[in-house]
Parts: structure tokens; sequence; C-alpha cells
């Protein structure tokens, strides 16, 4: 074999150290699968590349051979990428009162002297490093393996549960035309039940329940959800309560089962949603605030990437201008007011799926719907910013109801519930027990149906079951509560 023919081979060991640029996108890509989009992925890996390519040209300042420009290049690289852990570590050693941009400049100085020095070293030495580029580049090649390999088997899992998983039978729904109601259900985020709110603030919970009931809502008082995070909590309302918890609760909520049934009855589906990854996939409509498109750093998992990076001083610098982020946040939550009543007032049958992200964190509403303090809108020390929030939810919830109820031309299904109750800070010592995590609002309005036959404990996980009973004629079982 020829000189020629073997020089591009040794070349291609070089390459490695653009290939380890991918692998923080991958990793992070990989342990947040379920709510990573392929686009997100993609861009985040070209400007991974993007950089890597852009540093290869300075490395010839160290030296013209690329056995040595390759480490110097993966060195530096090492260096970007992972530089926002190291700071985090080291944060809260520097020195008290120094502004922003001084800490960033005080912690960087030992790590980027280290990689100066050892890229120097590397130009000056007499070696080769032919031996150390081969093993980088095998380590890098087991890490980008065990990453791809670990998204691949997830799309694989998740397409085979998606044949194997047994739907609700959706039996033959007896409607008559212009009998459908229009059925609308709200996910409050983190809405605590009444008797919880009770329990935890020592708050009076009975006037919003008593609201809820002069409207004829029937109020479960010892409701429970099945599980303390949205998105298995979602799944399961979705799916009639039939979410198995081995399965990709995002994907289960994409192409839930009573959405399903709903569209094939002829209904319109139309979605308000707060989370990208929850998207309906059937949805004819979606009411959707990106908060992503005011700043890039609202999407957490580019803010993660920069975050971990050598560029973190701009998301920490983001972050500082907090009064910039409330009207975002407002925003979203204010959005689905806005653009309700212009859809109750379109013709059905329709199915409305609310997913409003409040009284969850951030804290932006006072009791009265005036703008909250900036700096405190994560802060859950102090529960009255929490109950603040939820007060004003409960009474926007109550005006909702009534134009839902005035512009509707039939009566309306209306399913007011929680995905999961409070929560409180994830901070340790600062948790709430886990009965009141799953303590959940859950108030069905069900026109023509006496409240008292109802069960108190119904929980969220039966409500489209008893919809689908009581107006279209199915018989699905009660699944036990809770």
């Amino acid at each position: 074999m020829s000189a020629e023919q073997i020089r591009p081979r040794r070349q291609l060991i070089f390459f490695y150290p653009f290939f380890f640029s991918l692998y923080p996108v991958l990793h992070l890509t990989m342990r947040n699968i379920s709510e990573i989009s392929l686009a997100q992925a993609l861009w985040a890996s070209a400007a991974a590349l993007g950089i890597a390519f852009a540093f290869w040209p300075f490395t010839r300042l160290f030296s013209a051979r690329p056995e040595k420009r390759a480490p110097v290049l993966f060195l530096f690289l090492l260096l970007f990428h992972f530089y926002g852990l190291y700071y985090g570590q080291i944060a809260g050693l520097l020195p008290d009162g120094l502004s922003l941009l001084a800490s960033h400049a005080l912690a960087v100085l030992f790590p980027a002297a280290a990689w100066a020095l050892l890229a120097c070293f590397l130009a000056r030495s007499r070696s080769s490093f032919s031996a150390g580029n081969r093993i980088l580049g095998v380590a890098v090649w087991i890490l980008l393996g065990w990453n791809i390999a670990g998204i691949l088997l997830h799309a694989g899992t998740s397409l085979a549960h998606s044949f194997r998983t047994k739907r609700p039978e959706s039996p033959q729904l007896q409607m008559t035309p212009g009998s459908a109601p229009d059925i609308y259900c709200f996910i409050l985020d983190e809405f605590a039940a009444p008797g919880s709110a009770q329990r935890l603030f020592g708050m009076d919970a009975v006037p919003f329940s008593e609201a809820l009931r002069r409207r004829n809502f029937v109020v479960a008082t010892e409701s429970r959800a099945r599980y303390a995070l949205t998105e298995p909590a979602i799944a399961d309302i979705l799916n009639l309560g039939q979410f198995a918890e081995n399965a990709d609760a995002a994907s289960v909520v994409r192409r839930s089962a009573v959405v399903g049934i709903l569209k094939r009855r002829g209904y319109r589906i139309i979605d308000f949603a707060s989370l990208k990854h929850l998207f309906l996939e059937a949805a004819d409509r979606r009411i959707y605030y990106d908060l992503s498109r005011a700043s890039i750093f609202f999407d957490e998992f580019y803010r993660t990437l920069l975050e971990r990076s050598l560029l973190r001083i701009l998301p920490d610098a983001w972050r500082r201008r907090e009064t910039d982020l409330v009207p975002f946040y407002r925003q979203r939550i204010l959005q689905v007011f806005e653009e309700l009543p212009a859809i109750v007032e379109e013709p059905g049958p329709k199915f409305i799926f609310i997913h409003l992200f409040s009284p969850h964190e951030p804290f932006v509403f006072t009791p009265e719907g005036n703008a909250a303090a900036p700096r405190l809108i994560w802060d859950h020390s102090d529960p009255r910013r929490y109950l603040g929030q939820y007060k004003y939810i409960s009474r926007r919830i109550l005006e909702t109801v009534d134009m839902i109820m005035e512009r509707s031309l039939r009566p309306p299904v209306i399913l007011l519930q929680s995905d999961h109750g409070y929560r409180g800070s994830r901070r340790r010592g600062n948790r709430v027990p886990h009965a009141e995590m799953v303590s959940v609002l859950n108030a069905l309005h069900l026109p023509g149906i006496f409240p008292e036959k109802l069960d108190p404990s119904l929980s969220p996980r039966n409500n489209f079951r008893l919809v689908f009973n009581l107006y279209f004629g199915a018989d699905y079982p009660l699944l036990p509560n809770g």
C-alpha cells in the first residue's frame, strides 16, 4: 500500500475532536429524550460542530501537524462544553460582591491556564501522540455509541410499546345529529385540592368549592391522582386511566386514546398546549405561546447546554434580568383566557383541551392578577406566593366557566382537574407529603346528572369513562380511584 493511500487513513484518526463536540448534545438528548424534538437536537448538533470547526484554524498557532492539533482542539472542547459544570461547583468559593463578569473571569482563569499549558506542552513535545490520539478516538466513539444506542433503544421501545399496548376499546357511541356536547377539559397544573390547600396552608377552600357547586359542578372532595408528575398524570387522564408506568408518557399524551375516540366520532380537537412535547398530534387547531420566541433561554434544552458551557455567562445574565421575564410567563397564562371566548362560539362538536401551566411556578400573579415581584417568582419559601397565584387562577376559572356556559349553544361538559397537587420546592427539606402531592381538584359539570350519584373519591383517571358512559352510551367499568 502506497504512502498516499495510508495518509488519508491516518488523517481520519484526527477527526475525533469534531465527533466529541456532539457528545454533550447527544448525552442531554438521551437523558431527556421524551422532551426534546429532533429539530432541537439537530440544531444543537450543528452549532456544536460549528464551534469545533471554527476553532480548528486557531490550533495552527500551536502546531501545523494534525496529530498535535487534534488533542489541542479536544482539550479546548472539553473546556468549552464543561466549564459551566465546573463553575457551578466553585461559584460558592468565589469572593462575595463580584459582578457576574468578574466572577466568570476569575473562575475561568485556572481551567484556561491549564488548557494553555497543556497545549504548549503538546506543541513542543517531540512525541507524535499517535497512540494517545487513537485512545482518545476510541473513547469518543464509545461515548457516542453509548448515547446513540440509548436514543435508538428508546425510539424502538416506544414504537414497540405503541404496537403492543392494548388501547381501551372504543364502543359504538350512540349519538344523534346535534346531540354531542362540547367537552372542555382543563388541566390546572399543580392546583392543590381545596382540602389540601386547607391542610397545608390553612386556606379557607370552602368558597371555591361552593362556587363550583352553585354552577352545578360535582366536586369530588377526596379525589387523588395516581402520579405526582405532569406527564404520566395527563397520560392517565387522556387514556381512560390505563397508562402503563413503563410507557413513554409524552408519547402516550401525544397519541391518546380519548382524543382518538373523539376524533373518530366527528369532534374537532382544539389544543391549548403549555409544553411542546405534550402537543396532541391529532389537534385540528393548536394555541401555544412559545416562550422560546421571546428568548432562546426559555428553551430548557438550549439553556441547559449553554449553562454547561463556556457561554454560561449568557444564561446567567439572562436570569438576572428577571424584570423582563414576568410578562412572558404571564402572557402564557393570559393567552388562554383571551383566546377561549371566540372558540366557545365556534360550531361543535368540539373537544377543547386546556393545559393551564398555573398555579405552578413561576409565581407571576398576585391574588388581584397584578404582576408579582420578579425576584421571587421561583421562591417557595413564603406560601403566599403560591396562594396568591392559586386565588387568581381560581377566580379566572370561575369567570371562564360562566362565560362557557353563557355562550354555549347547548350545555357543555366541563372537566376541571389538577394533574397533581402542590409539591413545594424541589430543594431538600422543603417538600410536602406525597399524599398531598396527589390530592387533586376534580370537578365535573355534567348536564342532567344528579351530583349525589357520584363517588366523592372519583379520580381523574375515571372522568372520561364516566363522560362516555353517561352521554354516548358506552359501558366502561370505572377503575379503582387513586
